[in-house]
């Protein structure tokens, strides 16, 4: 008489085969490498910091991956992405210290391919009679105000030749703002015409969390989120839709994204106010702020001996049009509500009106823009809004013939 095995045994069996079959496939994922992991910069690689709001980690190391590149980062002692620099210049040496937000960290580009690294070659190729150095000071969401402050505090003690502050679209919101995406930041308010820096220090909004956040990154569950790639397969396919990612996030399969996180602070269509015809009260205060800013930088710069330019970083989607419906139809912004050339014409009337030293490289970057996209080539990434190394390369090229023509 045959016996039937228990029923136990064979739910055992199974599971036993099913978890010998998530063993092979998680090797055979690592093996050939898929999916990438992705890692968050503003959590991995930036810290709370008392008169900026936050900084890049000192001497933090590390990948950051998206679905279109994968770049190492590493971090000097300073918390300055690249080599660390003395601060006294040595004799016969030409500095460059530029200021700017993500786009001058670089970190969708290998370093290499950054603007700064790219102006020192070209400066050095064009003027073998001394010594050229460019250093770039940038983190991830700053805006101007930040920039200046840490020109003041650092920047200068570089001894610059030349100061460049690249300036973004989204300046000009939280220039006029106490709150970032992560929490708060400095802010400076206009007090009978002059700038007056308030909200320092600031605020450190993980204040209380630290011990909790580390107890939470310890165990399987971290461990399947930091280095599965079955895990990070199922998360891919999730993030990919739109129905199911909300429902996931809740249960915790899914990390938030930063953008889905209502924290009371400002959303996406703040930043592009800047583009409405008939701007905001708050997006007009922000331009008042920038204006006096860029004002203030040029005299910082000046006082120390240096030249000061201007550089306008311009927005994707005013290089590229086909990019420009479809990031303005997630906002629901009513496309005749709205004006793709006012950043520029504001910018331009900064610098006529304070007479300061600039580049508007927007129709540079629609021209070249055209002109490579015969070659399926592009200057920003499709899916990220930064540079890639070809528009990276394309600031490092005005810039170059800019200082060049300096006295």
């Amino acid at each position: 008489m045959n016996r039937r095995p228990p029923v136990l045994a064979l739910v055992g069996a199974a599971l036993i085969s099913v978890l010998f079959s998530l063993v092979l496939l998680e090797v055979a994922l690592h093996v050939v490498g898929y999916p990438r992991t992705k890692t968050s910069h503003q959590r991995f690689y930036v810290e709370h910091d008392a008169q900026r709001g936050w900084r890049n980690v000192p001497n933090a190391d590390g990948w950051f991956s998206t679905d279109e590149y994968d770049v190492h980062l590493q971090y000097n002692a300073r918390g300055i992405r690249g080599p660390e620099v003395p601060y006294e210049k040595p004799a016969g040496t030409f500095r460059v210290v530029i200021l700017g937000d993500s786009f001058i960290e670089g970190y969708s580009v290998n370093r290499e391919d950054r603007v700064a690294e790219q102006l020192e070659k070209l400066l050095t190729e064009q003027d073998r009679s001394r010594k050229y150095e460019v250093i770039a000071l940038g983190t991830a969401g700053y805006s101007t105000d930040q920039e200046l402050i840490w020109l003041e505090a650092e920047g200068i003690r570089y001894q610059p030749d030349v100061v460049v502050t690249m300036f973004y679209m989204n300046d000009v919101w939280f220039n006029g703002q106490s709150k970032y995406w992560r929490g708060e930041k400095p802010a400076f308010v206009l007090q009978n015409g002059e700038l007056t820096l308030t909200n320092v220090p600031v605020p450190d909004p993980r204040a209380g969390k630290k011990e909790k956040k580390k107890e939470s990154g310890r165990g399987l569950r971290h461990w399947i989120r930091a280095s599965s790639k079955i895990y990070a397969l199922i998360s891919l396919s999730l993030e990919n839709s739109p129905g199911l990612r909300g429902a996931a996030t809740a249960l915790g399969l899914v990390a938030p994204r930063e953008e889905d996180e209502d924290d009371g602070g400002p959303r996406v269509a703040d930043e592009l106010s800047v583009f409405q015809k008939s701007m905001p009260a708050d997006t007009q205060r922000g331009w008042a702020m920038t204006e006096a800013i860029l004002d203030e930088m040029d005299a910082v710069a000046q006082q120390a001996g240096a030249d000061f330019i201007a550089f306008h970083i311009p927005f994707k989607g005013v290089v590229y049009p086909a990019d420009w419906e479809p990031i303005l139809a997630k906002l629901g912004i009513p496309q005749d509500q709205l004006d793709p050339s006012a950043v520029k014409q504001q910018f331009d009337r900064i610098c006529a009106s304070r007479d300061l030293d600039c580049i508007e490289p927007t129709a540079d970057y629609v021209r070249v823009a055209q002109e490579r996209g015969a070659n399926g080539e592009r200057l920003y990434y499709v899916q990220d809004n930064h540079w890639n190394a070809g528009g990276h390369a394309l600031a490092a090229q005005l810039l170059a013939r800019r200082i060049r023509e300096l006295p």
